[in-house]
């Protein structure tokens, strides 16, 4: 059986790693033709990155239709491995360099006419596309053609939730349709469908997250409950319990901690090691809790609601804490939120109102003035994601679209 793109892909960029000088000549590389050698030349620098050394010359920035004094856009036209962001360089509040890129599913339209979800896979430049149709695309992430690398059909599936495991190695996607749900492997290429019993009460599988130590998948259920699964054999383990229907959930960077907010207003910390309840607080002002999201550094939690309200805690909260900051740029249901790796951009969208969405400089807690603009467009907001270093901002949206923007002050993938 031949192995799909991504499979490929991930094989040969884990494979890349370490190889920095050439230790002979092969004579097979001096009889080979030049288209040959182009192409391998492009398949190296798609895989391993583009070095210093080499340069874009005119004729080929003329092919992209994008600025010529976009030169660190060239830098990801060819990223593979993941660098990271150079420290001491803070991100100034005010103005955020943004650039619209062309769309991440520009190669495939088969999600369907809503896409519900986009995010970027933890180790490589791909993206996860998936949508109503119950179709979940691959590509690879590059600004320019985003070509599409394998794309899976889930048979009276539409997708409302999808997600990598945190070693990249699979994706699991749910819908509120269904109690059960799927396990794509991208390795093996294969799909495995994932059976619910029903005497747990699972319901749907429409909002669920992956504890970031890759032992857990937490999913939001009826009357309060918040179903455990461990991410290796999905498996259910347990049932938490809190008042009030659980609408979002959040992990702490080690997996040690998670956060629910519900219907109620009221914002839970649960101990995983426990699987106990420590702390519960009011979010301040809240008549029903919709998104939660805590930032990679731990430091701050944020909670939006049905009122548009999003409040910024400083952690670790008191009893009954006070926002750090409260954040009043939305008018209609915060439906998702997400901090950027770095923690110090705060996403903030609605899906009932078009271009709703707002970015947050963390450090000033001020939202930049130029994001969207009446150009943008970007309709309404499904699901919002930065890509491991927050060189790019991928939205999902209710126009069969999955945009994809440049973050310039981030020089990485």
């Amino acid at each position: 059986m031949n192995k799909s793109k991504t499979i490929d892909y991930l094989e040969e960029n884990s494979n890349s790693e370490n190889k920095l000088k050439r230790a002979w000549r092969d004579e097979d590389d001096t009889n080979s033709n030049k288209e040959q050698r182009k192409l391998l030349k492009q398949k190296y620098v798609g895989i391993v990155g583009k070095p210093k050394w080499a340069k874009i010359t005119k004729d080929q920035s003329k092919k992209v239709s994008l600025d010529d004094e976009d030169e660190d856009l060239d830098l990801l036209k060819y990223s593979g491995n993941l660098a990271r962001t150079k420290k001491g360089v803070n991100l100034a509040k005010g103005l955020i360099g943004i650039k619209k890129l062309h769309n991440l599913n520009l190669s495939t339209s088969s999600c369907g006419k809503i896409v519900k979800s986009v995010e970027f896979h933890p180790t490589s430049s791909l993206a996860l596309i998936a949508g109503i149709s119950g179709r979940a695309s691959i590509v690879q992430v590059d600004g320019f053609k985003n070509e599409k690398l394998q794309s899976i059909k889930f048979q009276k599936f539409a997708i409302d939730c999808a997600h990598f495991t945190v070693d990249g190695k699979q994706f699991v996607a749910g819908s509120r349709t269904q109690r059960n749900f799927y396990c794509y492997d991208l390795m093996e290429g294969r799909s495995m469908f994932v059976p619910v019993h029903h005497n747990i009460g699972q319901t749907r599988m429409d909002n669920f997250c992956m504890s970031p130590d890759g032992k857990l998948i937490a999913s939001c259920g009826k009357f309060g409950e918040i179903h455990l699964f461990t991410a290796k054999s999905k498996e259910w383990i347990t049932t938490l319990k809190m008042n009030g229907a659980a609408n979002a959930l959040t992990f702490t960077n080690d997996g040690k901690r998670m956060y629910s907010f519900g219907e109620n207003g009221e914002i839970y910390e649960w101990d995983m090691n426990s699987r106990t309840c420590i702390k519960k607080f009011m979010d301040d002002g809240c008549l029903q809790g919709t998104s939660l999201a805590l930032s990679g550094d731990n430091q701050y939690l944020a909670a939006g609601s049905s009122s548009g309200v999003v409040n910024l805690y400083k952690l670790p909260c008191d009893v009954n804490p006070k926002p750090d900051k409260t954040i009043l740029n939305l008018v209609t249901t915060v439906s998702k939120l997400s901090f950027n790796k770095n923690s110090d951009i705060l996403a903030m969208v609605s899906n009932q109102k078009n271009d709703a969405i707002k970015l947050l400089h963390v450090p000033s807690k001020t939202v930049f003035s130029n994001f969207p603009t009446t150009s943008d467009n970007v309709g309404k907001i499904n699901c919002i994601d930065f890509s491991p270093n927050s060189g790019y901002l991928g939205l999902a949206n209710n126009k069969s679209e999955a945009l994809l923007y440049r973050l310039t002050h981030f020089e990485n993938y």
